[in-house]
């Protein structure tokens, strides 16, 4: 190999390792940006539960205290 083909090798070689580099970058960023992506539709899903409860226990209560004010009126 001459000089020159040399230096065309390791030209194509550091090309290669860049290129390597971002591809692999893309990858991390995307499996990161899925990864909060679906932590974040969790956390949601978790407050919608815990919204939906908090919504039936003050339903039931209401329920309990109606019930009572109609027991009291009967007596």
């Amino acid at each position: 190999m001459t000089e020159e083909q040399k230096i065309e090798a390791q030209k194509q070689k550091r090309m290669f390792s860049i290129f390597a580099a971002r591809m692999f970058e893309q990858r991390v960023l995307q499996a990161y940006r899925e990864k909060v992506a679906q932590e974040r539709q969790q956390q949601l899903l978790r407050e919608l539960e815990d919204e939906d409860k908090l919504s039936k226990e003050r339903e039931a209560k209401k329920q309990t205290q109606n019930q009572k004010k109609k027991d009291k009126k009967k007596y």
